[in-house]
């Protein structure tokens, strides 16, 4: 398996320079995550240049987008073994991340990387996100899980006014936009859609952040019925 060299160096191609703590962290969850993904059933990838692409360099492009500034709190839904939260609390430190995620297996690898890499200002929260979820936080985050819509009808709850619903989806994700918002029009409002690929790949991307507007109506809940 190609090194640590190796590995900064998919980073800085990438326009993607980080500290050397930040390396030295995403190198250990890395390997972390090659040693366990056989008893845990993590990734399907396992090819050394497609990792870094995919999952870490992937998970952290949003946080540049964004400037470096992420909502705080910041739930991640169905991070599966910590994508992209884990790399996204490496690289924004003062972020608090949530990350939730159902399947247990998955769940005693994220408390695993937890405790090996040292991380504060991190929840575990084992289970899926439904609408009566109400931890508030002030921002979501979701990599390909399901469509639009159905996430904003789980989050209605727990999203504060003003808060960031932040979305990676592919290029083509027009009509689940539309969709989100004929469905929720009062909740919801799109705030950036922002085209991208990940460097030195013909990976397309958009970052999509929907913004809540207001708290739901007592009674209304039932809005979001079927997004269990």
């Amino acid at each position: 398996m190609p090194g640590l060299p190796a590995f900064k160096l998919w980073f800085k191609r990438s326009g993607l320079p980080l500290t050397d703590l930040q390396y030295e962290r995403l190198w250990q969850y890395h390997k972390l995550l090659r040693k366990k993904n056989a008893a845990y059933d993590l990734t399907r990838i396992y090819q050394f240049d497609s990792m870094v692409q995919k999952h870490y360099i992937d998970s952290i492009l949003p946080a540049r987008l964004l400037g470096w500034q992420l909502p705080s709190p910041l739930l991640d839904i169905g991070t599966g073994p910590g994508l992209p939260g884990i790399p996204l609390k490496i690289v924004c430190p003062e972020t608090h991340i949530i990350l939730s995620e159902g399947r247990h297996r998955r769940v005693r690898f994220l408390q695993e990387v937890v405790q090996a890499l040292g991380l504060k200002g991190i929840e575990i929260h084992a289970g899926k996100i439904y609408a009566s979820f109400d931890q508030p936080v002030q921002g979501v985050i979701t990599r390909a899980v399901e469509p639009i819509g159905s996430t904003l009808g789980r989050v209605r709850r727990c999203l504060a006014p003003g808060g960031w619903a932040i979305f990676m989806k592919g290029p083509r994700c027009m009509a689940e936009i539309q969709e989100a918002l004929v469905r929720f029009p009062k909740d919801y409002a799109l705030r950036l859609d922002i085209p991208y690929a990940i460097p030195h790949s013909t990976h397309l991307r958009r970052l999509v952040v929907i913004q809540r507007l207001q708290a739901p109506e007592p009674g209304n809940e039932g809005r979001s019925k079927g997004n269990k």
